[in-house]
């Protein structure tokens, strides 16, 4: 289970990160008004998030069981069945390429339904969480998508809880994914021309500001984030965004 790390910076390398994040901010807001000053931009972004990523490598945040996601499979449908969690005639694989993914055992009729999942097992912000009070001091004009960026935060306290009941799932969660963010300048560069360039260097730069407002207004706010919020770690589990989906909250009438 992740735990929070006990090392810390030096002074010398404290300064130098504060110095770095600033000037991240200092970028993020510069207006591009052309493409190749867009593009620009973010290879200066890129540059100071490689050193900004190299001084926290430093930290050592363990944020994973040390185990490869296949070696949890087992627990987390263990895990699963016993909060509720049903399904028959399927089973999670591997697939060359693909990673994980569920594999059928039988042959379904149309319609049917192999996977039920509780409300409670919907890993999401709910009213009672702390998360909306650290969302509180963050301007609207930071957050591009505040569901995302709440999730991210959730996610990384949740990594975090010595105890979190959330465990078995986030032992099965990528360690990788193959988006924008992991792209270096030469591999933006292939993008050039096309209509994805611009849309990702806007979604690098927001996860950037982002980034950097929450670790120099809202990190030494909240003991929820302060020895456990990392360029790496945010930006990685921003990406698990990609696998939300809107579930209504319905009341039941008594």
């Amino acid at each position: 289970m992740a735990t929070s790390s006990s090392k810390k910076l030096s002074m010398t390398k404290q300064n130098e990160l504060n110095t770095l994040v600033d000037s991240l901010i200092k970028s993020s807001f510069m207006k591009t008004p052309t493409i190749n000053e867009q593009y620009a931009q973010y290879q200066e972004m890129y540059s100071v998030l490689e050193r900004i990523r190299k001084l926290e490598s430093e930290l050592k945040l363990k944020t994973s069981n040390g185990k490869p996601r296949q070696a949890n499979i087992e627990s987390f449908c263990r895990w699963a069945k016993e909060h509720g969690c049903q399904f028959d005639g399927i089973k999670i694989s591997e697939f060359s390429g693909f990673e994980l993914g569920l594999e059928a055992t039988r042959d379904f009729s149309a319609g049917e339904v192999f996977v039920t999942v509780p409300r409670k097992l919907i890993f999401s912000v709910t009213a009672d969480s702390k998360i909306p009070d650290i969302m509180k001091d963050i301007p609207v004009m930071m957050v591009q998508n505040l569901s995302n960026l709440m999730l991210a935060l959730l996610l990384i306290v949740e990594r975090f809880q010595p105890n979190s009941v959330w465990k078995p799932y986030l032992d099965v969660l990528p360690d990788r994914y193959s988006t924008v963010l992991y792209f270096t300048p030469a591999d933006m560069a292939e993008l050039k021309g096309t209509s994805a360039f611009v849309p990702a260097l806007n979604q690098c730069k927001n996860i950037a500001r982002q980034y950097g407002f929450i670790k120099k207004f809202i990190q030494s706010k909240t003991a929820l984030l302060k020895d456990n919020f990392t360029y790496d770690l945010y930006w990685f589990l921003s990406e698990d965004g990609v696998r939300m989906v809107n579930v209504p909250n319905v009341k039941i009438a008594r």
